[in-house]
């Protein structure tokens, strides 16, 4: 759901588009409705809406003037007015689209789908800067990584994964503890992103903590320390044994 804040000194119209809102546009979820900019900013503040209808035309404090109380806006707007030269104005402030009064249903679903949009990108876009941070600045197993869900962020000791495991789209993370997590990135990422720590890729769908390795058995299977059995692909073999065996031994 899109959490949405409704920005308008008019209660009428306030009404009518959260209606308009829940009929036409399942995916939005209203939390607030504001009547003025600073009971607006307020409410954004602790709401923390993903999506904010706003008013540009309002007494005391126009649209603008709000949008210009923050640093940084990390909130996506649609505005909702009655004047067509406000659209230039919108755009300078990279709105999402904004909608004439009284708003027509096809507009409001129109301009809802393109926030929606860029919703999603804003989150895959945060999502992998987390990646990026995990990859160019932790270089050992004691620290943690964030691990990017599509609705969370799990924190965990890199020491604490024993493999992971490509599944569909999806990636879980198998830990000591025999909890699994499930990541919306695919396995492609994690193999990259857990290289530089000791972990080794087995196979297409699979890579592993090299610490916890239990038992290698020549048929191509690995035994990890949680009893789990992970494939070793055929081209992999000689390279396992030579290189990835041995160091393991040395380490013993």
């Amino acid at each position: 759901m899109i959490k949405t804040l409704i920005i308008d000194d008019e209660a009428k119209l306030r009404d009518v588009l959260k209606m308009k809102l829940e009929r036409c546009c399942p995916e939005v979820e209203v939390v607030g409705l504001a009547m003025n900019a600073g009971d607006a900013y307020n409410k954004i503040i602790d709401k923390k809406p993903q999506l904010v209808f706003l008013d540009i035309n309002m007494p005391g404090e126009t649209g603008f003037e709000l949008l210009n109380r923050f640093d940084k806006i990390n909130f996506e707007i649609i505005f909702a007015t009655g004047y067509n030269e406000y659209a230039l104005d919108a755009l300078k402030v990279s709105a999402v689209d904004y909608v004439l009064k009284p708003i027509k249903n096809e507009d409001l679903i129109n301009a809802v789908n393109k926030a929606i949009i860029r919703i999603q990108d804003r989150q895959k876009i945060e999502k992998y800067d987390v990646l990026k941070h995990n990859i160019n600045n932790l270089r050992d197993q004691a620290a943690k990584v964030a691990i990017p869900g599509s609705n969370f962020i799990d924190f965990i000791a890199i020491s604490d994964i024993v493999r992971c495991e490509g599944w569909n789209k999806y990636t879980k993370i198998h830990t000591k503890d025999q909890n699994v997590i499930v990541s919306s990135y695919n396995i492609g990422v994690f193999k990259d992103m857990f290289e530089p720590y000791d972990f080794y890729s087995t196979h297409k769908s699979h890579t592993v903590n090299k610490n916890y390795i239990k038992k290698y058995l020549k048929e191509g299977i690995i035994i990890m320390m949680d009893d789990s059995e992970v494939p070793l692909a055929r081209r992999r073999k000689e390279e396992f044994t030579e290189k990835i065996l041995k160091s393991l031994k040395s380490l013993g």
